[in-house]
């Protein structure tokens, strides 16, 4: 579980040690003269987190509340939610939806392009319908389920008009569990800069946005409880996700198959342990460029970061190695990994 606290340092200050189990760190914000407060609760299937400086009750309740309210406009554990209705009435009729869905389904669908394919919302019918990630039951995956499901894997096939969002093939399912935490942890902190809030972080598993203060974050070794590397965010707004084959996974016939689905193979990706992603001030693209990039696979993934120099990354591969880019450099500061980094 999540475990959280606060020691007292020679001058009495605040010292936040706070974990994310499912991913990706641990962290550290530095000196405040300003009370920070801390609250959590549980949405979208895991903890979101809240801490704030010089701020109220009142404030953090706006970012929870926030969360809650696009979690049941996104959620597909929920059948009353816009993405729900959407699937349900696939290849039906087209479903007219709230503003968010709708500007979160076009950004998803500008990535999808971006990485051709490699992001694509439409990825439901395999992780929703074959994997069954989440929900109650045991699930018979087989290799005719999945290559049925692949058909209805094409982000071309999500059809925007005006307010209304329509899937052209029944069968056809939304799943925006790549994408729709950045979303959420974006209008959480929009929210909070709208109450005043100017110091803080947001976090829900492994997607945290800092800003206003210079953090200290741990990245996980996935093959271990400790870390693997270490770097301080700087005091502006920086947006952190990582994508990880561990998060969440199915067992059927004595195989694990982690959440990570390749769209063209149907199959779980390979190449990478975690893939972490950090930009300014964008959740959501964070969110969507970890999820790609971790299932385009090396080759890809290091190609299209050539000609997206925004988008810094930190990869930990099978082997162990590691890996960041330039731009995770310039977004971050003293960065400190073991001793077989790999950098450009």
């Amino acid at each position: 579980m999540i475990a959280a606290g606060y020691d007292t340092l020679l001058n009495m200050r605040a010292l936040l040690l706070l974990t994310i189990p499912i991913l990706i760190f641990t962290y550290i914000p530095s000196y405040s003269d300003e009370p920070a407060l801390e609250r959590q609760q549980y949405h979208m299937g895991t903890y979101a987190r809240v801490l704030i400086y010089g701020a109220s009750n009142k404030q953090a309740a706006r970012a929870f509340s926030e969360i809650g309210r696009i979690d049941n406009l996104l959620s597909d554990y929920k059948p009353t939610s816009e993405i729900s209705q959407i699937n349900m009435q696939a290849g039906k009729r087209p479903v007219s939806v709230n503003p968010d869905v709708l500007e979160i389904l076009t950004i998803s669908k500008q990535v999808a392009e971006k990485t051709r394919g490699g992001f694509d919302p439409t990825i439901g019918a395999l992780t929703i319908g074959v994997y069954r990630f989440g929900r109650d039951g045991k699930s018979k995956i087989t290799e005719e389920d999945i290559e049925s499901a692949k058909s209805l894997v094409d982000y071309k096939g999500l059809k925007i008009e005006g307010d209304t969002v329509y899937l052209e093939k029944e069968g056809m399912m939304l799943d925006l569990g790549g994408i729709g935490k950045g979303f959420a942890i974006d209008k959480a902190v929009e929210a909070l800069k709208e109450e005043g809030v100017t110091k803080g972080i947001v976090s829900l598993s492994g997607d945290i946005r800092v800003f206003g203060h210079e953090v200290t974050m741990s990245v996980k070794d996935p093959g271990s409880e400790g870390a693997i590397a270490e770097f301080k965010t700087g005091t502006g707004d920086l947006a952190i996700s990582t994508s990880g084959g561990y998060e969440r996974t199915v067992t059927s016939d004595g195989e694990t198959y982690h959440h990570l689905i390749l769209p063209e193979t149907g199959k779980p990706g390979n190449e990478f342990l975690s893939v972490t992603v950090v930009m300014e001030a964008n959740n959501t693209l964070a969110d969507a460029y970890a999820t790609s990039l971790f299932v385009m696979g090396k080759e890809k993934a290091l190609k299209f970061l050539e000609h997206h120099p925004e988008i810094g990354v930190f990869i930990v591969l099978p082997d162990r190695e590691t890996y960041y880019n330039k731009a995770f450099k310039a977004l971050t500061k003293n960065i400190n990994v073991d001793s077989n980094i790999s950098a450009n």
